[in-house]
Order: C-alpha cells, then sequence, then structure tokens
C-alpha cells in the first residue's frame, strides 16, 4: 500500500498550508465570502476537521472523538451555513484541524492491506470499503483547500 506515505504526506501539508492561510484572515474576515453562495474561511476549516474525525471514525469505530462547539449542527450534511457567532474562533479549528490530521496519520502507521479492503462500518453515498472512504474523503479534502486558497487570495488582493 504505497498510498499511505503519500496520504500520510497530503494530510500534513494540507495542516500546514491551512494554518499559514489563515494567517492571512484576522478578526471577522474569517466570515468574508464574495457573493451569498459561497462559504467562508470558518465553515471551511471546521468542515475538513468535521470530515477529518469521520475518517478517524472510518479507520477506528471504536475511537473517541473531541468535537468543536457546534460541529454536528453546522458541519453535519445539508446543513445550512449557520450565524458566525456558532463558530469556533480560527485557531480553535485550525487546531482540531492538525491534531485530526496526525491522529488519522497515525491510524495509517498500522493500516493493513485487510484493513483497507474491508467493508466500511459507516454507510456513504460512495465507496464501501475503509480504503475508498478515505481516499475520497482524502480528494474531497483538496477540493476545499482549493477553494480557501481563493478566498484568501480574494481577500489578500482587497486589502492591497
Amino acid at each position: 500500500m504505497n498510498i499511505i506515505p503519500l496520504m500520510q504526506q497530503g494530510f500534513a501539508s494540507s495542516s500546514k498550508r491551512v494554518a499559514k492561510m489563515a494567517e492571512n484572515f484576522s478578526g471577522d474576515e474569517i466570515f468574508f465570502r464574495p457573493y451569498d453562495k459561497v462559504n467562508h474561511f470558518a465553515w471551511e476549516v471546521g468542515h475538513l476537521a468535521f470530515i477529518r474525525n469521520t475518517i478517524i471514525k472510518i479507520l477506528n469505530p471504536s475511537e473517541k472523538l473531541e468535537s468543536l462547539g457546534n460541529e454536528r449542527i453546522i458541519f453535519a450534511p445539508g446543513t445550512p451555513l449557520q450565524a458566525n457567532d456558532m463558530f469556533s474562533s480560527k485557531e480553535e479549528a485550525v487546531e482540531a484541524l492538525q491534531k485530526r490530521g496526525e491522529r488519522i496519520n497515525e491510524l495509517l502507521v498500522n493500516l493493513t492491506q485487510e484493513q483497507w479492503d474491508s467493508e466500511s462500518h459507516i454507510k456513504l453515498p460512495f465507496g464501501t470499503t475503509v480504503g475508498s472512504q478515505v481516499w475520497v474523503f482524502f480528494m474531497h479534502e483538496s477540493f476545499h483547500l482549493g477553494e480557501m486558497s481563493y478566498l484568501k487570495n480574494i481577500l489578500v488582493r482587497n486589502k492591497g
């Protein structure tokens, strides 16, 4: 499973990229939206942290998860964008994202091919195996990193 070290590098790199991007947002700028159909940076970071908790559960169903305040209300599938005061601070969200990425990488270290290929206990509309679900969520993360990059770039250019 040569893909595991690449995924570990990817999760670590994503955590660093998000932390670096977050430095560009101060105060209420984390809620900046160029138009009303776009999620803001606070949502994007929290969403990825939420998804990383899902990955942890896929990899270790018995794991007790730590949760950001209001996490299920804000990030559960199909929930509308909530009021700004419902979100954790930028620092809390980035820290949660980083810690969860570290935990995923710890779990991936000992993952066997048999576990990777096994049926996942979580039923999702994509993939039925542990490996297929983890892979889809890994790729999903890059999609949101792109969105965060655009938000950061627009914000920085508007400041200039």
